[in-house]
Parts: structure tokens; C-alpha cells; sequence
């Protein structure tokens, strides 16, 4: 049997562990910029650019959820629209952000650099976290999909 509440839930406790990914993140970027090698690279600043908008839109879906949540609201068209304007440009946004990372270490050769390392080990959690936070809301799209209307 299928329980809606417990599927938000399962979907806000993502969203929230994702929040503490993006807020670690952070921290390793902000150490990260101090190094005058990777502040200077052009798709290190371009990671960091991405990856700042990937989390504005996943801070705006958060917010979309638990509003949800709160006033019991489970549209489909609610539910679907969260998916469309926030969790999937919120990830592809994390998709430009691991492109320009990779590029920034095979242009620096900073493959060991510690806080590359950091920063990718960070970046691969997100993005299985992402992967589900999309699975999640799309079981509960298929789940609440308006029955089809008869025609005479």
C-alpha cells in the first residue's frame, strides 16, 4: 500500500541531507578559493559558479516541498511542476558544476590536490542524493497521476 505522507517524508529527509551536503561543500569550496592556483582556473570558477545555482535550486525546491508538507497540498500538477522547475534544473545545474570540476583537473593536474579530492568525494554523494531526491518525487508523480477520465 502506498503512503503519501511517508513518501514526502522520505523525499524532505533527502532534501535535508542534501542541504547538509551543499553546506559541507560550501566550507571545502570557500578553503578551496584561498588557493590563488584553483581561484584562478577558469572551470574551477566555472564548477563554483554552477554549483552555487544548483544549490539556489535546490534551496527553492526545499522550500517548495515542506509548504507542501505542511498544508497537506499533493497535487499532481504541484508535484510535477516542483520536478520540472526546480529538482531537474537543480541537477542539471550539478551536471555543469561536475563537468567544469573534471576539466579543471585534467587542465591543473590537481587530481590529488586535497581539496579537489574533498570536493569530488562531496560532489559524487550530491549527486547519488539527487538521483534520489528525482526518483522519489517521480514514484510519487506515477502514484498520484489522476485517474484517466471516461468518455462516453
Amino acid at each position: 500500500m502506498f503512503n503519501r505522507t511517508e513518501a514526502v517524508n522520505n523525499l524532505l529527509t533527502l532534501m535535508k541531507l542534501q542541504n547538509s551536503y551543499i553546506h559541507e561543500l560550501n566550507k571545502l569550496i570557500y578553503a578551496a578559493a584561498t588557493d590563488l592556483t584553483l581561484a584562478n582556473n577558469h572551470e574551477f570558477t566555472e564548477f563554483v559558479a554552477n554549483f552555487f545555482e544548483f544549490a539556489h535550486y535546490h534551496y527553492n525546491s526545499e522550500g517548495y516541498s515542506q509548504a507542501a508538507q505542511l498544508v497537506q497540498i499533493y497535487h499532481y500538477i504541484l508535484l510535477e511542476r516542483l520536478l520540472d522547475s526546480q529538482v531537474l534544473v537543480a541537477a542539471e545545474q550539478m551536471e555543469l558544476a561536475i563537468g567544469h570540476l573534471e576539466m579543471a583537473v585534467r587542465e591543473m593536474q590537481t587530481r590529488f590536490h586535497p581539496q579537489i579530492i574533498l570536493l569530488n568525494q562531496g560532489i559524487l554523494l550530491m549527486e547519488e542524493t539527487q538521483l534520489k531526491i528525482i526518483e522519489s518525487l517521480e514514484e510519487l508523480l506515477e502514484r498520484s497521476q489522476p485517474a484517466p477520465k471516461l468518455q462516453n
